[in-house]
């Protein structure tokens, strides 16, 4: 009998020992849990712009803005001194990297019958859109004189093709011809078809 006794309360001691550690650590393995589920969440942000390809970025919830610069490849002509890499980003958030103004240089020919005695006609013009280009006859936009807003115009064609398409003719010179388009980094076969019937080189 006294056996049953030490028995019966030896069980009884050891249920309350188990209940007692069952509500020690509970609460504490259910915080960790929350902690670490709160540390595997990721925003999700929108870079476009002066990128090479726009589109969607994951990452940390406590993230940078230059944490997302890293992870898409910027285009030479991105400026970043515009931007502040310490930004903090939030879900959702739409991140648009600028373009560098685009230095044109000046037509030799103005250059040349500029009436102030200064030269300023000599002095590149930096822009990061030209106004006041027109198009030539038929509606077609001239390639060789058309600025950023003019190009941003064509078919495929964005802020940061224009750009590039500025910088190739200042780099290069001016296209002899329509198709020499496709020199230019980004346009394709593909991507001047679309804008073919709306370009020229005339003067």
């Amino acid at each position: 009998m006294e056996g049953k006794l030490r028995y019966a309360w030896w069980s009884v001691l050891v249920g309350l020992v188990i209940l007692a550690i069952w509500k020690l650590f509970l609460p504490h393995g259910t915080y960790a849990y929350v902690q670490k589920a709160d540390s595997s969440r990721e925003i999700i942000v929108y870079v476009a712009g002066a990128v090479e390809e726009p589109g969607l970025v994951h990452l940390a919830p406590d993230a940078r803005l230059d944490d997302a610069l890293k992870q898409v490849q910027l285009l030479p002509e991105a400026n970043l001194e515009s931007m502040n890499p310490a930004e903090r980003l939030k879900d959702g958030q739409k991140i648009t990297v600028p373009l560098k103004p685009v230095v044109i240089p000046p037509d030799p020919a103005l250059a040349g019958n500029s009436s102030d005695p200064g030269g300023v006609g000599s002095v590149p013009v930096v822009s990061s859109a030209p106004v006041g280009i027109p198009v030539s006859e038929g509606g077609k936009i001239n390639i060789n004189t058309a600025g950023a807003a003019e190009l941003d115009k064509l078919s495929g064609v964005g802020p940061a093709l224009a750009a590039r398409i500025i910088q190739y003719r200042t780099e290069h010179g001016l296209f002899a011809k329509a198709e020499d388009l496709q020199n230019v980094s980004g346009i394709g076969p593909k991507t001047f078809e679309k804008m073919a019937s709306q370009v020229t080189v005339g003067p």
